[in-house]
Parts: structure tokens; C-alpha cells; sequence
């Protein structure tokens, strides 16, 4: 019974660490919905950096957008239009 419950032990002590490491997107994520939107945007603009990717890029956009900071959204929504056109801002339908 003591050699299971310490085999128990150290999986879960050797496990959980790992369990608990967020991907740099999560984290972003978690400093944006906690308003922390520069956090979010420097954690992103170095991902981006690495990776650049169109969702990466919208993330950077909206988080500039609710900082009111409308110029470098628009940068960063034309770079994530460019990439992939599924990102291009909604078309108004004359009647």
C-alpha cells in the first residue's frame, strides 16, 4: 500500500508542473481578459515574430482596438487580412 501510494505521489508531483505550463497564446489571452492588454500585445507581436500567423495578428489588432489605439490595429487587422483574406472586415450590402 506505501509503494503505491508513493508511486502516486511522484507522478502526480512529476505530472502536474507540466499540466500547468501555458502555451504563449494562453497566456496572452488570460493577460487580455484581465485587461492587462500591453502584456497581451508584447507577448503576441514576439510570437508573431517567430510565427507569423493571421490569428496572431488579428489578437495584436484587437487588443490595440480596445486600447483605442486605432492605427495600429488597422496595421496589425491589414497584416492578418493579407495573410488570410477570411480576415477581411465586413462588406456593406447596398439596397
Amino acid at each position: 500500500m506505501k509503494v503505491a501510494a508513493m508511486i502516486f505521489l511522484i507522478m502526480f508531483f512529476t505530472i502536474s508542473p507540466c499540466l500547468a505550463q501555458k502555451t504563449p497564446m494562453e497566456k496572452a489571452y488570460a493577460l487580455y481578459f484581465q485587461g492587462k492588454m500591453q502584456d497581451a500585445i508584447t507577448i503576441m507581436e514576439g510570437e508573431a515574430e517567430k510565427n507569423p500567423d493571421p490569428k496572431t495578428f488579428y489578437f495584436i489588432g484587437y487588443a490595440y482596438y480596445k486600447m483605442n489605439k486605432m492605427e495600429l490595429a488597422r496595421e496589425y487587422f491589414d497584416k492578418a487580412y493579407k495573410a488570410e483574406a477570411f480576415y477581411s472586415p465586413p462588406v456593406k450590402e447596398n439596397k
